[in-house]
């Protein structure tokens, strides 16, 4: 049990670190957009025969890209409210 709770503080400590720097928040941004656009390509050219098999797996990964979207977004708004923040 006290591993869970060290683990969930690292985590903690992990997330304040990313929100508190400017670089890092612009890094982690990049990655995710970066993976967004690799996550269309492969859903569109690669495995598009594979999502179109079952509803529900095209559900399942174009959701998981929708959500993806939104928490890019979320943290685009969030780096903007922080920069403005700062000057």
């Amino acid at each position: 049990m006290s591993s869970i709770k060290s683990s969930g503080k690292e985590s903690a400590q992990i997330a304040r670190a990313i929100l508190h720097d400017r670089q890092a928040r612009r890094k982690m941004m990049m990655g995710i957009l970066l993976s967004l656009v690799g996550m269309v390509a492969v859903g569109t050219w690669l495995i598009d025969g594979f999502l179109m098999a079952s509803i529900w797996l095209f559900f399942a990964y174009w959701g998981a890209v929708l959500l993806a979207v939104l928490f890019l977004i979320l943290f685009s708004i969030y780096d903007m409210l922080k920069t403005m923040q700062e000057r």
